[in-house]
């Protein structure tokens, strides 16, 4: 099943009052249910739940379907929020393809299923030998960090026996497939005698979540401080698992978030543990590894200000230095909070406790103030290197050329060979606008504004993209000038079936959301609605033919082209007939 049909059928089983009501606490109110809004900090009940599957909030003006809502609440893209809400509605996408392809797909969606099961059923396991008497040097260990219960069951922590096959056994008794675990990395399989085997032992176990609260992958830290074992073991990329695109508590951070509007983005498990513990609620935690563009994205999809929280040694502050370059490149803000020399944020708390990391957060640098500290202290060629991959980053082109400006100048850099080596590097991958030879501090050129006959046509688009084809067959696509407009159209008229609209972002999503909003006029009258726009598209026609047509006729007058200007009038003639 392909676009429109699947959306409308995935929002036919899945009604908006139950999925919202899974994570706000709605309130039935007559026809609608209201609550707080989840986008945005109030005690309000301005979030309002309509059973004909739309929500919105008077008070952020936020609105829109199941699909806006996931895609909003969940920070994710449009198409992954197709994905997993066609998966929780049982609702099979592109089944126009081969009988075997479909068959695969099927196939594919069953081995899914049946290792999250898997994970569900290890966690328990897990958390069953936590409190077992073969827990307790784990539980020791947890009270010496001053891990709270509490805090244990909401993270749902559990302990790996030093045993190389106890959850093997386990899930062998369960009758699950322990060959389709390993495919899921959750066990391990021998390379000389091809047995299973656990691969997390010893181990205090912390459950990754995807924001559903589905468990999808396990890191395991070693608590024998003497042990000459890794200190963590993370499972590696599976069929439900991509350490990339997911972030540590996540799940249960994502409210504090919307609340605070402020994220405080660590590197371990441990971390996030103890900021919850203490108050911080909006804490989440990179998964051991240097954030990718995906974590970056989904981050700035829950908030606008970033805090960013790395250990005081060298490798948190390289650590951090990469992640002020990953935001920067959105075009984001973020801020470093630098711990002292040797610290980290579990120690700073449970030794000097709220009232000393509420200082460091007022001390926090802007990440580009900390970026250019950092590479002042670097060698020129260290900085120079930055400065190019940093650019070769930049995700709005719009932002390149001040970048490149500002950089110049605050790291002594000669900005002409910035701007050639960025050019080059464009022309090399072809990958993004070439930054325009501004001078110092020049800001981005203002978008142009809409003419008249750009809003009409791309109003009735936005309205109808269903009818892309016939608004362009009326000549159209040739009057729009200005690069927003050409963007937007490309956008909607390109955009699959029933998908239209979920991607756009910033004034593009605006100018959507005005046509279709609740102020907007109900869709209902698309034949008229195109005849009128074909009308205002033939009056614009006529009216530049006949300017034209003056223009030829002033420039012969008095030059012998009479001839020219009586063929141009024949061919005037054939202008278009407005549409009756």
């Amino acid at each position: 099943m392909q676009g429109s049909d699947a959306i409308e059928q995935i929002k036919q089983r899945i009604p908006i009052v139950d999925l919202i009501g899974k994570f706000v606490p709605l309130k039935n109110l007559g026809s609608r249910f209201v609550a707080p809004c989840p986008f945005h900090e109030e005690t309000k009940p301005s979030f309002s739940v309509t059973p004909n599957g739309y929500f919105y909030c008077f008070g952020c003006q936020k609105h829109g379907d199941i699909f806006t809502f996931w895609m909003e609440y969940h920070g994710v893209s449009f198409r992954e929020a197709l994905e997993q809400l066609a998966e929780m509605a049982g609702v099979v996408l592109d089944e126009r393809r081969s009988p075997e392809a479909a068959r695969q797909a099927k196939e594919r969606r069953t081995r899914r299923q049946q290792v999250i099961d898997m994970y569900r059923f290890a966690q328990k396991h897990f958390w069953q030998n936590l409190s077992s008497p073969k827990g307790a040097a784990c539980r020791a260990y947890m009270q010496g960090r001053g891990i709270s219960e509490k805090l244990l069951e909401t993270f749902g922590l559990g302990w790996a026996l030093d045993d190389w096959h106890d959850l093997t056994g386990a899930l062998q008794r369960a009758g699950f497939d322990v060959r389709l675990a390993a495919e899921g990395g959750l066990v391990g399989i021998s390379h000389t005698s091809g047995k299973p085997y656990d691969p997390f032992r010893a181990r205090l176990m912390f459950p990754i979540r995807d924001t559903s609260g589905t468990t999808i992958a396990f890191g395991g830290r070693i608590i024998d401080k003497d042990s000459d074992q890794a200190k963590y073991v993370n499972t590696s990329d599976s069929i439900i698992y991509k350490k990339g695109d997911h972030l540590y508590g996540l799940d249960l951070a994502g409210q504090a978030i919307r609340r605070t509007k402020r994220v405080f983005v660590t590197e371990g498990y441990m971390d996030v543990l103890t900021l919850h513990q203490f108050g911080y609620a909006n804490a989440v935690g990179g998964l051991g590894t240097a954030l990718t563009d995906q974590q970056v994205k989904r981050i700035l999809g829950y908030s606008p200000e970033i805090m960013l929280l790395y250990d005081g040694d060298n490798a948190g502050r390289k650590a951090a230095l990469a992640a002020s370059g990953k935001f920067l490149a959105q075009g984001a803000s973020a801020k470093v909070i630098l711990q002292p020399e040797g610290e980290d944020i579990d120690s700073l708390l449970r030794t000097q406790g709220a009232e000393a990391f509420e200082r460091l957060q007022a001390q926090a640098r802007p990440a580009l103030q900390f970026c250019m500290e950092t590479m002042r202290a670097r060698s020129p060629r260290e900085a120079l290197q930055w400065c190019k991959d940093f650019i070769r980053g930049i995700r709005l082109p719009e932002l390149v050329s001040p970048a490149i400006s500002y950089l110049a100048r605050h790291l002594g850099f000669d900005e002409r060979e910035l701007r050639r080596g960025a050019q080059e590097d464009f022309e090399q991958t072809g990958a993004r606008t070439p930054p325009a030879p501004a001078g110092r501090g020049q800001a981005p050129a203002p978008r142009p504004a809409l003419s008249p006959i750009e809003k009409e046509i791309l109003r009735c688009a936005v309205r109808y993209p269903e009818r892309a084809g016939d608004i362009a067959n009326m000549g159209a696509v040739l009057l729009l000038a200005s690069p927003f407009a050409r963007s937007l159209w490309t956008k909607v008229a390109q955009a699959r079936p029933g998908e239209a609209g979920y991607d756009l972002e910033g004034e593009e999503r605006a100018f959507w959301d005005r046509c279709r909003g609740l102020e907007a006029p109900e869709r209902t009258a698309p034949d008229m609605e195109l005849r009128a726009l074909q009308n205002v598209i033939d009056r614009h026609y006529r009216k530049v033919q006949k300017s034209s047509l003056s223009a030829v006729l002033r420039q012969n007058d008095g030059n012998g082209g009479l001839e020219a200007g009586i063929a141009y009038l024949d061919a005037a003639q054939e202008t278009p007939t407005e549409t009756k």
